[in-house]
């Protein structure tokens, strides 16, 4: 063998012995991505504030008069926070920031009660504001959710992660 051909030999391998590496680390890099969108969605729903307001909006009726929402201060409050989370949660599903499915595992029963009980008083917001935005990326989320739920919501987790210790 002469010195050309080990040359090419060597290069050939280091090339390949590269892009693996670099894979390998792009494979790393999302799943720290998705790790930490998962750490910030808990943080936000861990805060006092947001638990008390979805527990005062699920209470609610489905589709409660918007009036309800907006004569009464806590309430209000508390539908103004749920929109803040969700409206931040659905552009993160949308930036490809956090993947749809770990948020349905992790908060996505409560988005789409929250918005089922709250979609009229959105629309109305968005009516008396003349303002299409109001809670635009709660309501895309809570379809995108509808749409492809994770396999948890529909099963149960307990049935469709048995024997699995963590979705790749």
């Amino acid at each position: 063998m002469d010195l050309s051909t080990v040359v090419n030999v060597v290069s050939g391998a280091a090339v390949v012995a590269g892009v693996g590496f670099a894979v390998v680390q792009l494979r790393q890099s999302s799943r720290q991505r998705r790790d930490a969108a998962a750490v910030a969605i808990v943080a936000t729903v861990q805060t006092q504030e947001v638990r008390q307001a979805v527990r005062l909006v699920l209470a609610l009726p489905h589709r409660v008069d918007p009036d309800v929402v907006a004569g009464d201060a806590a309430l209000l409050e508390a539908a103004l926070a749920v929109d803040s989370a969700c409206e931040m949660w659905g552009a993160m599903v949308f930036e490809g920031v956090v993947d749809h499915q770990l948020l349905d595992r992790m908060v996505g029963g409560w988005v789409r009660g929250s918005w089922s009980r709250l979609s009229l008083w959105v629309e109305t917001e968005r009516a008396k504001l003349g303002n299409p935005n109001v809670g635009e990326w709660w309501q895309w989320l809570t379809e995108v959710l509808e749409e492809d739920p994770d396999p948890g919501k529909q099963l149960g987790a307990h049935i469709a992660y048995r024997g699995k210790k963590r979705r790749d």
